[in-house]
């Protein structure tokens, strides 16, 4: 498959707001439990009839710790899909979409400089700032 980290980049950069404005519809429709159990099951049938196409295994070979990593990335994923949609039936997908980037950026750089030992330099604390600042204006705008 063709890969270019710029366009994906863009492409998902174009579906996040879609998809949150789409979400926000159902869920004003339906419950956040049934909404997710039906893009489950609906990722479930897709990525399944792909993988028949191909002829590969519906499910692979696991190693003990893969299966680790899977349960608990399920886990999380679960987790913020149930926390995203109590944003999205409270607040604005605009504000909700604009903050997360903000706040996802923060966090990064916080666990990036005291997980994984990276150097925080004078650029980034201005990166930062610059960051909340702009993250307090559109806040205190929307």
């Amino acid at each position: 498959m063709y890969y270019n980290f710029y366009i994906f980049l863009m492409v998902l950069a174009i579906l996040s707001p879609i998809t949150a404005y789409n979400r926000s519809e159902i869920l004003k429709k339906i419950s956040i439990e049934h909404e997710v159990i039906f893009i489950s099951i609906y990722i479930l049938i897709l990525y399944g009839l792909i993988q028949l196409y191909n002829n590969k295994k519906l499910i692979p070979d696991l190693k003990n710790n893969t299966l680790g990593y899977l349960i608990i990335n399920g886990t999380l994923t679960s987790i913020g899909l149930y926390l995203g949609a109590q944003i999205l039936k409270n607040e604005s997908v605009f504000k909700y979409k604009t903050l997360q980037k903000s706040v996802y950026l923060i966090i990064l750089v916080i666990v990036a400089v005291c997980v994984y030992q990276q150097n925080l330099t004078l650029k980034t604390i201005i990166g930062l700032l610059f960051i909340i600042f702009g993250s307090y204006l559109i806040d205190i705008n929307v």
